[in-house]
């Protein structure tokens, strides 16, 4: 396309654009397989998969990774890559800025709530439960890479401990599972 004389420089630099965009995404998903599948390997309590997507009624999920725990605890981990920084207002509204500006992007948060609405759907339709014949508990994770510079509001306006650098994800895990208890481990059981 970049060879086309039906495309003029705009478009080009656009298509160009796209594309390094994509490899960007691409490359993130990579990068943030590597560290999940580095801290649950040899593991026997949880399944990790990668690059999924669903078809359920209409709508669509594409789940960039996805881990099941023994009590069929579900996280949905959503994988950006900006070459921005990620600054975050207090009502939950991610911008993206750039040396050439700022970037309103859609929320990574509601994104894998979509993906959780569709995943439901699908295991219902499946007839998949957990052990105690109860529904799944999703737990949603928004993963940066590693470099990433993070702009938060204060915790107690809007709660931000769900967005996390890729490499973060095996500390943010053990909080979280010690944050559980074991009251809800039990009767997760």
């Amino acid at each position: 396309l970049q060879r086309s004389p039906l495309l003029d420089s705009r478009q080009k630099a656009w298509l160009r654009d796209q594309l390094m965009r994509l490899r960007k995404g691409i490359q993130g998903e990579r990068e943030s397989a590597h560290y999940l599948d580095s801290y649950f390997k040899d593991g026997e309590n949880h399944v990790v998969l990668h690059d999924l997507r669903f078809v359920v009624g209409g709508e669509v999920a594409q789940i960039d990774h996805l881990i099941i725990n023994r009590a069929c605890g579900i996280y949905l981990l959503e994988t950006k890559n900006y070459a921005g920084n990620l600054v975050i207002n207090e009502h939950g509204e991610f911008t993206v800025e750039y040396d050439e500006g700022r970037f309103g992007i859609p929320s990574p948060i509601e994104q894998s709530l979509r993906h959780e609405r569709v995943l439901s759907k699908l295991l219902e339709k499946l007839e998949i439960v957990g052990r105690t014949q109860k529904q799944s508990e999703f737990h949603h994770v928004v993963m940066l890479h590693p470099k990433a510079i993070i702009e938060r509001p204060p915790s107690k306006v809007f709660g931000t401990s769900n967005v996390i650098k890729a490499d973060e994800f095996p500390t943010w895990h053990q909080r979280f599972v010690d944050k559980l208890g074991v009251g809800t481990m039990f009767k997760s059981m």
